[in-house]
């Protein structure tokens, strides 16, 4: 199904321009295909050589930031390899939005030492969201929609720590100015493709448009395949939309219930919210210890306080709880330990919203965890038991 979608969709999306290039130049009698030159001396179609550096010296840096910015509908995908404690890794991201419909998706996913470690889809932007960690979507609930560019929030996430792993959404192209090109392409679509090679690497540009516009990247080391490439980048907008059939597709597929009849499923799995409490501060005054926590910024799907309940763990077991509408609770057992369970709702008023605090104190010795419970989705929020 769409797994398979996926994986072929991704794969050919990266060997496009190598494939296509093969298609437009065949090496044998016949030579590269012959076009008609819609502009003057070789500055548009089919480009010079020396006409895509002077392209390349010009764009200098490719941003999809400042590209979100100009384009209401894009979608950008990405393939960067990395090297960790000498284990070699791969990472992908895709984001697109649509900003009329208020729609966006962004997925990533991470192999390190061919294992991999980090993989889940977000589709987002109504009050409906939709997210996928294993074969399954799930579909979960946002009470206070808000939305936002997700270019625009990967760079601000970015900002606020800038030693994770983010998308490789920035590169200056006019590092490969000094080459020598081969360029071919389809006049009929405006498409071409600019090949070169600098030292083990070959390196292929997609470029759309009258003018030509850098519309893709592509490096390989070694080799053509998939597990060659050392970076990727590909850009699709409105006016270039080889991409942005997934936004249409994935509206069909969740919201439109395709999803639910391929897969013989009469209702999408709940999700539950996605919010597992890490304290951040702990004290101990006399014989009583209190930890503290604050609902991340990076908190966007605000549910009702009324379904949701925090939970303290001791010994394998919940020892007290709170519904956190309910905002406080006090809970003694026969051996005269006790709890004191609190939820401040500093957020959006009645909803489990980022900015809202909550705090544990307790007379015991004994180490205990925070849990959540989500009764929409009949789940805990760390999926245990």
């Amino acid at each position: 199904m769409r797994n398979a979608y996926l994986g072929t969709h991704a794969a050919i999306d990266v060997l496009r321009p190598v494939i296509l290039s093969l298609l437009f130049c065949i090496p044998a009698l016949s030579g590269c295909m012959e076009v008609e030159r819609p502009c003057p001396d070789g500055t548009c179609f089919p480009l010079t050589s020396s006409a895509f550096n002077t392209i390349l010296e010009e764009t200098g840096d490719i941003d999809a930031l400042h590209l979100s910015e100009e384009y209401d509908r894009i979608s950008v995908r990405t393939i960067s390899k990395f090297t960790e404690s000498g284990v070699s890794g791969e990472m992908q991201w895709r984001i697109e939005k649509d900003d009329e419909r208020q729609l966006r998706l962004v997925e990533n996913r991470v192999v390190v030492g061919g294992i991999g470690i980090v993989g889940y889809e977000i589709w987002d932007g109504g009050p409906d969201t939709y997210t996928r960690t294993t074969d399954h979507w799930m579909k979960g609930r946002d009470m206070d929609p808000n939305y936002e560019d997700p270019f625009q929030e990967i760079a601000r996430l970015a900002t606020e720590d800038p030693e994770g792993r983010w998308p490789p959404f920035r590169i200056d192209v006019s590092q490969f100015s000094d080459l020598s090109w081969t360029i071919t392409g389809d006049a009929m679509e405006a498409y071409q493709i600019a090949r070169a090679t600098n030292g083990s690497d070959e390196i292929y540009f997609e470029l759309q448009g009258l003018p030509p516009r850098i519309v893709g990247l592509s490096i390989y080391s070694g080799g053509l395949t998939h597990d060659d490439v050392s970076f990727s980048m590909s850009i699709s907008t409105e006016e270039w939309g080889h991409d942005l059939r997934s936004i249409d597709y994935y509206m069909a597929l969740l919201e439109g219930n395709l999803y639910l009849e391929m897969s013989g499923l009469a209702e999408f799995p709940r999700a539950p919210v996605p919010f597992i409490p890490v304290p951040g501060q702990q004290s101990v005054i006399g014989d009583t210890t209190t930890v503290t926590g604050t609902v991340p910024g990076e908190m966007s799907h605000e549910v009702s306080l009324s379904e949701i309940e925090m939970h303290v763990f001791s010994g394998g077991s919940s020892v007290a709880s709170l519904l956190l509408n309910d905002l406080q609770a006090n809970i003694s057992a026969d051996d005269g330990t006790w709890w004191e369970l609190e939820w401040n709702d500093s957020g959006e008023p009645g909803l489990l919203s980022q900015l809202d605090t909550f705090s544990v104190s307790t007379n015991s010795e004994s180490p205990f965890d925070i849990r959540i419970y989500d009764h929409w989705a009949q789940s805990w929020t760390d999926f245990g038991n």
